[in-house]
């Protein structure tokens, strides 16, 4: 994949024409695979007992929800009493915040979207959060662990990390995607000092297939 459609699809934007692309490729199936990851949360793998289910009125972050179908996801299984949305596409967050199924969740503060660089977090303090969920987002991370150093910081001890990556990633422009190694992504995690680190089998086929990474703080 060429390196204008993978920047794009890292944070699309309206005004182009592969911004455009972006977005409908981002938008095919209709976020079953999201979905899935999400419905994964409190469903574990049976390798990860002591991965706790996420209560209601957890503290949640996404990362990079794109056009919100896990996070709708997300707001409507796990009841969370606040969602910080991390999303750095500004066509996306005016996609979120024009939603009507989102507006109910925006007035009642349960769901802000932020355009921030998930990087420096500082609006949100710490040891404060159960759950940081990001689908299709780590490749992007870079330095990766100067990001899992500011996720460690702001989650609960206990408190989980879900990565979905996708094996179709490998192939696109390593300068965009740079972490599609998975193993060295555990590595950076247990190095961030997340423990019980672990991928799970591929989940899905065809084009909605992928992979959770996950760990949890001590």
């Amino acid at each position: 994949m060429g390196s204008s459609l993978a920047k794009q699809l890292r944070s699309p934007s309206d005004a182009t024409c592969m911004g455009w692309m972006a977005q409908k490729i981002m938008k095919m199936g209709s976020g079953a695979d999201s979905i899935d990851a999400v419905s994964l949360i409190n469903n574990n793998m049976p390798s990860q007992p002591t991965l706790s289910p996420i209560k209601k009125n957890s503290v949640i972050v996404e990362l990079g929800p794109g056009c919100g179908y896990g996070l709708r996801e997300i707001i409507s299984s796990l009841k969370p009493s606040k969602v910080y949305a991390i999303e750095i596409s500004e066509a996306f967050r005016k996609e979120i915040n024009a939603d009507k199924e989102f507006a109910s969740s925006i007035e009642k503060g349960v769901l802000k979207v932020y355009g921030n660089d998930a990087n420096k977090l500082d609006f949100i303090p710490d040891n404060c959060v159960d759950l940081i969920f990001g689908f299709n987002v780590i490749y992007f991370l870079d330095p990766l662990g100067i990001y899992l150093k500011e996720m460690h910081r702001i989650l609960k001890p206990g408190g989980q990390v879900r990565f979905g990556v996708k094996p179709v990633a490998k192939s696109f422009d390593a300068t965009v995607y740079v972490n599609t190694d998975w193993n060295a992504c555990l590595d950076e995690m247990k190095s961030a000092g997340f423990v019980n680190v672990e991928q799970g089998k591929e989940r899905l086929e065809g084009p909605l297939a992928y992979i959770p990474l996950v760990g949890k703080k001590p």
